[in-house]
């Protein structure tokens, strides 16, 4: 009976969540520019998919674009879109109800869709998404970077995202939890080849990009300034990709989960600049800030670690922007409902610095704000 008790408790809070969780559009963009955005499906035709090993298929992902526009179009691209299927698979990601996480799908960003971009050459900055995420869990950082002058492009990690959707159609759910709770000797066997994967994705899209000549975004990239971002397993696919791909300049990890990055990388370090913001600890997880400490040390150029106290894993995606209550029930104890937009905010003052050559206290955003253990090298 109490376990029955409980049950409905939660069937009725979550019920009434699409009424008490009135979620917030994302807020202004920090910049002058008006934001663009398309959305594309491509194939990687010299590659096999990983995650399908007894079926013969070509790694397929879904890309969207955001890059500064010369003015606004007459389509305002949505947070969310396929909203309705989105919404069911990230209720079953977190295990609530569809009604729990209804009101996202009324959020409102600054991205138009189709607008003329601005004939000037701006750096690129690839964005990766964390295990059962999605390409835009980070639109306020993606949103206020491309604001201030950045093209931004990011993937759904095809069956590492909550779910993927082609235009023609086609789905693919999340398909990562069949990777959980394995056995300890076949933990790397699994981790490694998937974080690889989704690292060899970032360096497909440069590659797409390089090709897309007669695309008008084309003209507006500058390939001799590139930066990565990612946050939980994104952090370490861009850890990863920096590793890798040479044409990479400069790598921000949000909250980024370390354990499957293989030693070779952390006893190595990048030779670029990098910038860890996270929690102050993984509790549960030790191993994760062994590696990351070992890693930054290792690092030969500039170097950061921002541990911010009193935080959770997701309070560096979007989340805790959208609702006080949703706050109380998901984020630390030091988070308010300007977190996520001061994340963002660091986010451009690190590539401001690194890419454009702009310096200035890009850390202060965070520290002033916020209890943290700040080191740089």
């Amino acid at each position: 009976m109490k376990k029955l008790l409980i049950f409905i408790s939660i069937v009725i809070f979550s019920s009434s969540c699409s009424l008490v969780l009135n979620f917030q559009d994302l807020p202004e963009p920090m910049g002058k520019y008006i934001i663009g955005t398309e959305v594309f499906d491509w194939e990687d035709t010299y590659r096999d998919e990983w995650f399908t090993p007894k079926v013969i298929d070509t790694r397929k992902i879904s890309v969207q674009i955001w890059y500064p526009a010369i003015q606004k179009s007459d389509s305002l691209y949505p947070y969310l879109d396929y909203s309705d299927l989105r919404l069911e698979a990230i209720a079953k990601q977190i295990n609530q109800s569809k009604n729990f996480v209804k009101p996202v799908k009324d959020v409102k960003g600054h991205s138009y869709y189709g607008a003329k971009p601005v004939d000037e050459k701006f750096p690129l900055i690839l964005f990766s998404h964390g295990l059962g995420g999605y390409k835009t869990q980070n639109s306020i950082a993606i949103e206020a970077l491309v604001s201030k002058g950045y093209i931004v492009i990011s993937a759904d990690h095809t069956h590492d995202a909550n779910i993927t959707i082609f235009k023609d159609g086609t789905i693919i759910d999340y398909n990562s939890d069949i990777l959980s709770n394995v056995p300890n000797e076949k933990f790397w066997d699994i981790r490694i080849p998937q974080v690889n994967t989704r690292a060899r994705d970032i360096s497909f899209m440069i590659d797409k990009l390089q090709l897309m000549k007669n695309h008008s975004i084309y003209n507006s990239i500058d390939f001799n300034k590139i930066g990565v971002f990612g946050m939980s397993t994104g952090g370490s696919t861009a850890v990863v990709s920096s590793w890798n791909d040479t044409r990479i300049s400069a790598c921000l990890n949000l909250d980024g989960w370390f354990v499957p990055v293989v030693d070779d990388v952390i006893n190595t370090g990048i030779k670029i600049p990098f910038c860890y913001i996270g929690q102050q600890e993984w509790k549960g997880a030790p191993l994760n800030y062994q590696k990351l400490n070992k890693f930054y040390k290792n690092c030969e150029s500039d170097a950061y670690l921002l541990k911010i106290k009193e935080t959770t894993h997701f309070d560096f995606s979007d989340s805790p922007h959208f609702s006080k209550i949703g706050r109380k029930i998901a984020s630390g104890k030091n988070v308010d409902d300007k977190f996520a937009e001061r994340v963002g905010i660091l986010v451009v003052g690190f590539f401001d610095e690194y890419l454009k050559g702009n310096r200035y206290n890009w850390t202060d955003i965070i520290i002033d704000n916020y209890e943290t253990e700040i080191q740089f090298r």
